[in-house]
């Protein structure tokens, strides 16, 4: 009963392991901050649990992004630069059925809300 228990076990885990989500490719993220949008495209790789990559804004610049990946939460974050100032943005998102992320934006003691769609 303890080989059948423990076999059992070793299914179960690989059934959790095999639903959870995987994020890697490029996303195109829509969000709004206080009024203002934040939209790029961001190319993440997954790693386990872990998240990098890179976010690229309509202007061009690039920005390396970092993360991680919890059942269906997903978190990353990076710097960028608004009007001369750095800010550090964390996007917390859910994936959705559709595939989909959705979720908050916390910058500078505010949040936002943000969208995103795997390209």
């Amino acid at each position: 009963m303890k080989n059948f228990l423990l076999a059992l076990s070793f299914v179960v885990l690989a059934a959790v392991t095999a639903l959870a989500a995987d994020v890697s490719g490029t996303w195109k993220v829509d969000g709004t901050v206080y009024a203002n949008p934040v939209k790029f495209s961001g190319a993440l790789k997954q790693q386990g649990a872990t998240l990098s990559g890179t976010a690229t804004f309509e202007d061009g610049k690039t920005v390396p992004v970092t993360g991680s990946v919890k059942e269906n939460t997903v978190t990353f974050e990076f710097d960028a630069e608004h009007e001369g100032t750095t800010y550090h943005l964390v996007f917390t998102g859910t994936l959705g059925a559709d595939g989909g992320l959705t979720g908050t934006i916390a910058v500078a003691g505010v949040e936002g809300t943000f969208t995103a769609t795997k390209q």
